[in-house]
């Protein structure tokens, strides 16, 4: 069945909620709970560049100590805008996407994900999947020659606001390495219903992002405003089923616990890790 990783990026709402967490507590804790992998964010762990080996090897070395894999990373892209009226500001975007990929690789990953841009209200949703699809076709080429899984993810607040985009991307591409993230907060929000979702976009999942919700947004000041993530058993969702049918459907790749926003982080992870392997035996 699926090895099961701790996300990195749901420990970065120290300001939302007034705690602080290290790279080395957040390690310490996916140790302790006996995750499989973690999936690495820049704002935990400073990403060493591609051609600097050192910095590349010290981390993934810090991550094995731990008796951990690198499920993969959250990509940090600073160059270029993927929905630019220019082209060259998308051809840039997408080499520094390539070298994401590249990095995620040196660090023994097997995912790569992409959050391209917010909402881009002033874009038809033709312009974004052509627009996506020009960038990330290279994009998903090098991932295939490396053997890494490439994602983006639909979710509320980004420019990739439904799951008809985003598998519309997918299908455009069409690549065995480039896949959009399935989160059970996001499909319960954009589609009223996470369970069917998981049947409806069958085989367009290259990685899953798992937490219960309750179809709202998180709205305070400072949040993101995107989908409420909650501990297994705050929310509404039927999570072992939503488990049976990924299953049924035939995804095999990494389950990463995501306690996005969460404000006891710590709480959320052992709580839905609790309750997956209470699913699995």
């Amino acid at each position: 069945m699926w090895k099961i990783c701790l996300g990195a990026n749901g420990f970065l709402a120290g300001k939302l909620h007034g705690y602080a967490v290290t790279f080395d507590q957040f390690l310490d804790h996916a140790a302790e709970q006996g995750y499989d992998g973690v999936e690495l964010h820049s704002g935990l762990a400073l990403f060493p560049t591609p051609d600097y080996q050192g910095g590349v090897r010290g981390l993934r070395e810090k991550v094995f100590a731990k008796g951990l894999q690198v499920a993969g990373i959250q990509a940090c892209v600073t160059e270029g805008r993927v929905a630019s009226s220019e082209r060259g500001e998308r051809v840039v975007y997408s080499k520094s996407c390539i070298r994401q990929v590249e990095l995620c690789q040196a660090l023994g990953g097997d995912q790569c994900g992409f959050w391209p841009a917010g909402r881009q209200p002033d874009l038809s949703d033709g312009q974004i999947i052509e627009r996506l699809v020009e960038v990330f076709r290279p994009v998903a080429a090098r991932a295939r020659e490396l053997g890494v899984m490439t994602t983006i993810e639909p979710e509320p607040v980004q420019i990739d606001y439904t799951y008809e985009i985003g598998a519309a991307i997918v299908a455009a591409i069409g690549s065995s390495n480039f896949r959009i993230i399935y989160d059970c907060a996001h499909a319960e929000v954009m589609t009223g219903d996470a369970l069917a979702a998981v049947r409806r976009y069958a085989g367009k999942f290259g990685h899953v992002h798992f937490c219960d919700a309750d179809g709202t947004v998180r709205d305070q000041p400072g949040a993101s405003n995107t989908s409420t993530h909650l501990a297994a058993g705050e929310g509404r969702l039927d999570l072992p089923a939503i488990l049976e049918a990924l299953a049924d459907t035939g995804y095999d790749r990494w389950l990463q616990i995501d306690v996005w926003e969460h404000p006891e982080p710590f709480r959320c992870s052992r709580e839905t890790l609790a309750a997956v392997r209470a699913v699995l035996g």
